[in-house]
């Protein structure tokens, strides 16, 4: 940034006061007609190419400044739906540590060994009405 701020500047600088980007005096026995040819004209060309050069760049950079701003705008997005899935991921913890320190009482309460075979018994039955709400299969039947 530094630097494109000191070529600019030097840039400037040429403008104002290099001798190719003034426009010099008619010579001695200089008609209009040789003066406008050999002098102003081609200072305005010159002048022509840099607009139009400025111009082109500026379009680019309009552009460049459209892209980073809808790439940016996606990424606010981004940004909004990560923090949404971080808060409900943070809930969830909030809830499961609940849980935990709930089953910590009733370990204490009941005691481990009681609730470690209450666990494995529930287990055991979720299993059992899973296998029963199985549809048969074909070659299961013909046994």
């Amino acid at each position: 940034m530094v630097q494109s701020k000191e070529v600019m500047e030097s840039n400037i600088h040429a403008y104002d006061e290099d001798v190719k980007w003034q426009l010099a005096g008619p010579g001695a026995l200089m008609s209009a007609k040789n003066y406008r040819d050999k002098k102003a004209l081609p200072l305005v060309e010159k002048l022509k190419e840099v607009v139009k050069n400025l111009t082109i760049k500026c379009v680019q950079l309009t552009e460049q400044g459209k892209k980073l701003t809808a790439k940016m705008d996606g990424q606010q997005k981004q940004i909004i739906r990560l923090t949404d899935k971080v808060m409900e991921q943070s809930d969830i913890i909030d809830r499961l540590q609940e849980k935990a320190s709930d089953l910590g009482r009733l370990e204490r309460y009941l005691g481990r060994e009681q609730v470690k075979s209450i666990v494995e018994r529930s287990k055991a039955l979720e299993q059992a009405e899973s296998a029963n709400k199985r549809p048969k299969r074909a070659y299961e039947m013909s046994r």
